[in-house]
């Protein structure tokens, strides 16, 4: 039985979508029009990490898998959706301990993640609130995420993170254009471990609710198959299902 009800959990792609610092932006314009061509194609220019889109290991390491190397498997299942809006500052970094402090005021959390071969839970998606400056400036001011948070969700079993900001890493450029030397430290141990990276998602507030004993929260994040890629944008839902 199909869910009743799907969350979109994707940001439309509109010139004015939010683009990280440097890369392609997003385009799209008309090739054949209906009154000329009796039908209608656009072209359409876009980076790979274009709106709500995944990262592959490939991303950052030059033997990680690529996407077509990633089973499907790896982009749908069940997911905790962490509440942490009420740590969310600008540029403000999220610590273990509060995610830790968070999961624990869920009954059942931090049990429930580990290894999907066990059963359990090996999506985690961080709600911060901030997909609500998307295509504002203020969008580049994100919070962001401690090293300690993706070595303790590999320790545990986690296989992807998402989140609904630009990055899980601080978004900073340096005077001159360059990042700073530790810019990425949440994509190096997260892709250097294969776990998966889904940034830019958007409406995670309505997933939340779960108490697993009750309802559970299941996601698709099936990206674009692009080969040889190392990532591409995804049209993302989630839904809700009675525990089993």
């Amino acid at each position: 039985m199909p869910p009743e009800s799907l969350i979109d959990l994707s940001h439309p792609l509109t010139p004015h979508s939010t683009i990280y610092p440097g890369d392609p932006p997003f385009a799209m314009h008309s090739v054949c029009n209906i009154p000329s061509d009796g039908y209608t194609v656009h072209a359409v220019s876009l980076g790979t990490h274009t709106g709500t889109h995944v990262d592959a290991p490939f991303h950052f390491f030059a033997h990680g898998q690529k996407l077509h190397e990633l089973s499907l498997e790896r982009f749908v299942g069940r997911a905790l959706v962490v509440d942490v809006r009420h740590l969310a500052r600008a540029r403000g970094c999220i610590q273990w301990r509060d995610v830790r402090e968070s999961l624990d005021r869920t009954r059942g959390a931090t049990a429930s993640l580990g290894p999907r071969s066990e059963g359990k839970i090996d999506m985690v998606l961080f709600l911060t609130g901030w997909d609500g400056w998307w295509s504002e400036q203020k969008y580049f001011d994100h919070p962001y995420f401690g090293r300690d948070v993706a070595e303790e969700l590999v320790k545990m079993g986690v296989r992807l993170v998402g989140v609904d900001t630009l990055s899980p890493d601080e978004t900073v450029l340096e005077d001159g254009g360059k990042e700073k030397e530790d810019a990425f430290v949440m994509h190096e141990v997260l892709l250097g471990r294969g776990c998966l990276i889904c940034e830019n998602l958007k409406n995670l507030g309505e997933l939340v609710g779960g108490d697993f004993e009750g309802e559970e929260v299941w996601v698709s994040l099936v990206p674009l198959s692009l080969h040889g890629a190392d990532g591409a944008p995804v049209r993302a839902y989630g839904w809700t299902e009675k525990g089993r």
